[in-house]
């Protein structure tokens, strides 16, 4: 018990860690109201658009076609997986494996497992929240307007939450195994090979176990899939797959969250890690503006999150190009610009502990931002040239070329302005989960905005109408990050 007491008290220091950021980011009632109010229209809009997909499978079950529960409960709970195992993967890449509160808290009585432990809460606390408030926004209007009743709708997301865990559990238990493997034999850069294996088993198992055939029919043979494990305990709950053995089936539930508590105990908190020297041939110049652009550069390309995101970014290109003959030809080509934005997510937070010196050197505030944002942007058109490269994909004509540059500055910004707004800090443990789930919860109705608005623009409208959103961004970019130079020192 006193195992668990130290190790709630880590995750109670972490949540009042995000506690603290929420606070700075709403520190005024208008600013709440804000975040309400968009909130509100992300809520619905996810609304409309479950009620819209999900609503026919109710419908169906409802006026007796018993086939139509078995399809939706599925199909539901491996969405749940699938954005688990995104989720989890995201989370891991967006958040360093050290940071000065775990060097802190070495210095105390603490044991790897309860230190773990402590992390692994809020870890799995933050993925499951996001995945089951994605699911009961796109369900929750279907389940009102068909009647289902309390009971129906309590069951499902009780066992929904049953499958999130065990699925990440298993997440869990993998990465822990891999990397512990890798440190024994002595390996670099664990984290990444941890990753790439887990990423190779999942994509593997979806691939060869994916069945349609079997999902159809698992309403009354159930075939124990992973990614819809727990499925059968609500199914049977409505007279459903009562070929599946319950005892079982929460026997290995038990057994995969058990088994991911105890791989805590082999992970060390804290590893040797060797400096990358990567851009080491470009010399510092002596203007003040082209060193940090220079700095810039060559503190993104070394982090190793950075690193970490070039290698699956290009993995997924790789994987949509070959796979799926998705050649980003034409206008597609636009794509690759825009993931390079990313780079910049990470950047504030990183350079959180230099911000002291910039104002001992008496730079102003647009002098830091502006060239910071260059060196951001010669590091995207590196990685679009690499993407390009190692994808042997090329812009077909000039114009898609300098419309790429456009989308590369343009997503450069809105990921700096993202990482200005909910910061990455190495002294707040897993502060990337915090970030990167504010970041989806705001981006992903945002998009589906601006997308409806640039699409109802057309002619000389459209031609006021850009320019309009791209000063705004300027606006908020400086205006963002001059508040958080302010704010925070």
């Amino acid at each position: 018990m006193l195992i668990l007491i130290k190790s709630f008290e880590i995750s109670k220091m972490m949540l009042k860690m995000w506690q603290k950021e929420m606070g700075k980011l709403f520190n005024t009632g208008t600013k709440k109201a804000i975040a309400v109010l968009f909130l509100l229209l992300a809520v619905t809009m996810g609304s409309i658009i479950g009620y819209s997909f999900t609503g026919m499978f109710l419908s169906a079950f409802l006026n007796g076609e018993v086939r139509s529960l078995g399809l939706f409960v599925i199909s539901m709970f491996m969405n749940a997986s699938i954005f688990t195992f995104v989720f989890f993967i995201l989370f891991k890449v967006r958040t360093p494996e050290q940071h000065s509160f775990s060097m802190q808290l070495s210095w105390f009585p603490l044991t790897a497992f309860q230190r773990s432990l402590g992390y692994f809460i809020p870890f799995a606390g933050a993925v499951s929240f996001l995945v089951l408030f994605m699911i009961f926004i796109l369900l929750i209007p279907n389940f009102v307007a068909s009647g289902v009743g309390f009971w129906f709708a309590f069951a499902f997301f009780a066992l929904l939450f049953v499958q999130i865990i065990f699925f990440f559990s298993l997440l869990n238990l993998v990465y822990n195994l891999v990397y512990m493997l890798i440190l024994k034999f002595g390996f670099p850069l664990q984290k990444f090979f941890s990753m790439f294996v887990l990423v190779v088993l999942a994509v593997f198992y979806g691939i060869t176990s994916f069945d349609l055939g079997n999902i159809q029919n698992a309403y009354s043979f159930f075939d124990y899939h992973l990614t819809y494990f727990a499925a059968p305990l609500f199914l049977m709950l409505n007279g459903q797959a009562s070929d599946a053995g319950v005892i079982p089936i929460v026997l290995i539930l038990t057994a995969a969250v058990t088994a991911s508590f105890m791989s805590l105990n082999v992970v060390p908190i804290l590893t040797e890690k060797k400096s990358s020297k990567l851009f080491s041939f470009i010399k510092i110049p002596s203007s003040k503006p082209l060193s940090l652009a220079v700095k810039e550069i060559k503190s993104q390309a070394r982090n190793e999150e950075n690193i970490l995101n070039f290698i699956f970014l290009l993995l997924a290109l790789c994987f949509l190009k070959y796979k799926f003959q998705f050649g980003f030809t034409g206008e597609s080509y636009l794509v690759l610009g825009g993931v390079t934005g990313i780079i910049a997510f990470n950047s504030f937070g990183n350079d959180l502990r230099m911000m002291q010196m910039y104002k001992a050197l008496h730079l102003k505030t647009a002098t830091v931002l502006w060239s910071k944002y260059l060196g951001l942007c010669m590091l995207g058109l590196i990685q679009l040239f690499l993407f390009s490269v190692l994808t042997w994909t090329f812009p077909e004509s000039f114009p898609v070329f300098l419309k790429t540059v456009a989308v590369i500055l343009n997503s450069i910004a809105m990921f700096y302005l993202a990482g200005i707004i909910f910061p990455l800090d190495r002294n707040n443990p897993y502060m990337g989960i915090f970030s990167f789930g504010m970041l989806l919860l705001f981006l992903i109705p945002l998009f589906f905005i601006v997308n409806y608005a640039v699409d109802n623009v057309t002619g000389e409208a459209l031609l006021f109408f850009i320019p309009c959103l791209e000063l705004l961004l300027i606006l908020l970019l400086y205006g963002g990050f001059k508040w958080r130079y302010h704010y925070d020192h």
